[in-house]
């Protein structure tokens, strides 16, 4: 996983140097290795017949799509990138709690954040030689640094390939540092850091996302700990009352504007009028059989340059639920209820990690493995050790019976 984390961190520069110098195969050496794992716990799970019910629904819905996308586009390198696009997930959400906590995780999620909000103030003095620099992948022309918008408008990408990439990145880069941090001048610090960052790169989703964190994280949540219910209801409206003009003024009043209206705000309206109607028409237009079944790997994200059916802005769907549901059709709808049922038994500590990742999974671009990334690492922290304690009695299925002596002697079936 951190492979894939340190790829999108250096994206831009990881394409760049990889195709000068003729070593292209190995920007998918990460995607290789999490497919690996994750077969091979396929392979484990059909030989222990042992497996969470989660990741049934997930294995399930990876062979049906993997044989609709063949079916439809008969294109295997399409059907493979969607493939490696949801590994991520499923990986993030089999590391177990020790694996997500250790120092040494922490550590090197700090020094590739540093890295990755110095090459973004690198990037607003200098020009970046990836950028706009194009390399091939299985036919198809990429771009190894992107920077611009729908508006025209330039945006920094700082050394990942796109501006929405760095941002997402550094994002969940800070939500893995900051769970950690203890100390609050800490936490603020590693807070203001990033902020900066992100509203460097213009990715207002991102930079709403932290700041909602924020002020959650710092929010003194203790005062309504002793009050009566009346007392605790009027205390969380008074809260509202002050998110919201703070996160309207943020939303609204962004700093760079475009023509008469702020970047966030034309974000919000494109996707209300435009990305999220015809991506809901998209997924009607195929009938009962597709929105049961779903369009399949290839037919939309990153995937679908290989199908040459790549719509601007529509693939690029800004929000997880419906690029899931668009892909995975009912089980599309079933995930996504597993997914919302982890986020709201997100532990206290991690309060703040379930408003982020409610506010991305609604509008977050869906154009790489980071933001599957930070979906999986979101619901897991939650999730995972409540899942870990129940794996014996309630996520695993019994492999046989076998008699076990009761309390006089006779024998009762046992469970292993």
């Amino acid at each position: 996983m951190l492979l894939i984390v340190a790829r999108e961190v250096f994206g831009g520069a990881a394409r760049y140097y990889f195709d000068r110098f003729g070593l292209g195969p190995l920007w998918f050496v990460p995607d290789l290795a999490v497919i690996a794992v994750v077969l091979m716990r396929l392979l484990l799970a059909a030989v222990t017949l042992r497996l969470p019910t989660p990741l049934i629904w997930l294995f399930a819905a990876t062979g049906v799509q993997m044989a609709v996308g063949i079916v439809v586009y008969h294109n295997p390198v399409a059907v493979f990138s969607g493939f490696k696009l949801l590994c991520p997930i499923i990986a993030v959400l089999m590391l177990p709690p020790g694996y997500i906590n250790a120092k040494w995780w922490r550590t090197v999620c700090l020094v590739l954040l540093a890295l990755g909000i110095a090459g973004v103030a690198a990037d607003t003095r200098m020009t970046m030689p990836w950028t706009g620099y194009s390399v091939s992948q299985f036919g198809v022309e990429r771009e190894a640094g992107r920077e611009w918008w729908i508006h025209g408008q330039e945006r920094i990408a700082g050394l990942g390939a796109a501006s929405s990439a760095s941002a997402s990145v550094l994002l969940l880069l800070a939500l893995i540092v900051l769970r950690q941090a203890r100390a609050w001048h800490v936490r603020l610090l590693i807070y203001v850091a990033t902020l900066w960052a992100l509203n460097t790169t213009t990715s207002r989703t991102n930079l709403i996302a932290l700041a909602v964190a924020m002020i959650v994280d710092f929010w003194p949540w203790h005062w309504f700990q002793n009050l009566g219910p009346g007392r605790k209801t009027l205390g969380a409206l008074l809260s509202i009352c002050f998110f919201l003009p703070a996160l309207a003024g943020l939303w609204l009043l962004a700093i760079d504007g475009v023509g008469e209206i702020s970047v966030g705000m034309s974000s919000t309206v494109v996707r209300l009028h435009v990305t999220w109607p015809g991506v809901w028409d998209m997924i009607m237009d195929g009938g009962p059989a597709t929105a049961l079944l779903g369009h399949g790997f290839g037919s939309v994200g990153p995937a679908a340059f290989y199908t040459g059916v790549y719509v601007s802005p529509f693939s690029a769907v800004d929000n997880l639920f419906l690029y899931i549901l668009y892909q995975f059709g009912l089980f599309g709808v079933l995930m996504g209820v597993e997914l919302i049922r982890r986020l709201v038994r997100v532990p206290r500590p991690d309060r703040h990690i379930g408003f982020v990742i409610a506010i991305l999974s609604a509008t977050i671009n869906c154009q790489g493995a980071a933001p599957l990334v930070l979906i999986g690492l979101a619901a897991s922290l939650g999730a995972y050790p409540a899942l870990a304690n129940n794996v014996r009695n309630t996520g695993r299925k019994p492999i046989r019976m076998l008699p076990k002596p009761g309390p006089r002697g006779s024998w009762q079936p046992r469970t292993l």
